[in-house]
């Protein structure tokens, strides 16, 4: 017959695919199960400790932070948190009590989830989504593009595009460039329409004129009560403003016979 008893904890704790260490009430660690020990060897060069077993009588301190140490002396738990070691290792922590069989208070239990993976990843898809948004799409007239605007205005958007359409124009030797808001329903406060402004004089410094089309009732309710500057052409709809540009650059479009 299968005796749980028999098993020794510290081979059901080893056995878990969890980073658990145990302390004891003046927060020593007391255990490391294998799967934190692992951990702990790419922590422990970061606090002069090359052999994770020799965490064991430190300080919980030493592995997660004397901050998140002086929240739990508040006797809140079980306590959870996200933190951050080195500037470089991202994890969620769980700790709770742990009591004896006679339901004394001996200590404390902590889990530790790594996330610097998976924070990593997301930070990259960050980065990619960035890069795709606020396409600079070339046009028939090839001195103008078109940037389409969609979703919330913000100034970190703001200054993605101001960083892309200056680099675009001054490889690509632009002179027109179209924003397209029509995919922005938001009103316009001022901050976001200064930085805006900021982006129109940096390509207008370059010798690039700016079009805005397709701006949204909201939005142009906005501009009017702010009592904002809009000193470049606007039209209603994209197609009236390519035809600005073919005007400005002596281009008509021809019907070809049939």
């Amino acid at each position: 017959m299968f005796n749980l008893d028999a098993i020794e904890n510290h081979q059901l704790l080893n056995k878990i695919n969890e980073n658990i260490l145990i302390a004891n009430e003046e927060y020593n660690i007391v255990f490391i199960n294998d799967s934190a020990k692992k951990l702990l060897a790419q922590i422990g060069p970061y606090v002069g400790i090359n052999n994770p077993g020799k965490f064991i009588g430190r300080n919980l301190g030493e592995v997660y932070g004397s901050r998140q140490q002086k929240i739990l002396s508040g006797g809140k738990f079980p306590y959870f948190a996200s933190i951050t070691l080195f500037n470089k290792f991202l994890a969620e922590i769980m700790v709770d009590r742990l009591t004896n069989n006679e339901g004394i208070e001996s200590g404390f239990i902590l889990t530790w989830k790594d996330v610097t993976e998976f924070e990593e990843t997301l930070q990259e898809n960050r980065k990619q989504l960035q890069i795709l948004d606020m396409p600079v799409i070339p046009l028939s007239v090839d001195t103008a593009v078109l940037v389409p605007v969609m979703g919330k205005l913000t100034e970190d958007r703001l200054e993605l595009l101001e960083e892309k359409i200056l680099s675009h124009s001054a490889q690509q030797g632009n002179q027109y460039v179209i924003f397209d808001f029509t995919g922005v329903s938001d009103e316009l406060d001022a901050p976001i329409a200064f930085r805006l402004q900021q982006v129109i004089n940096a390509l207008k410094l370059m010798g690039v004129q700016s079009i805005y089309v397709g701006i949204r009732p909201e939005m142009a309710k906005s501009i009017v009560l702010n009592g904002l500057l809009v000193d470049v052409p606007t039209f209603n709809t994209f197609v009236h403003g390519i035809r600005y540009v073919w005007k400005e650059t002596g281009f008509e479009l021809v019907k070809i016979g049939e």
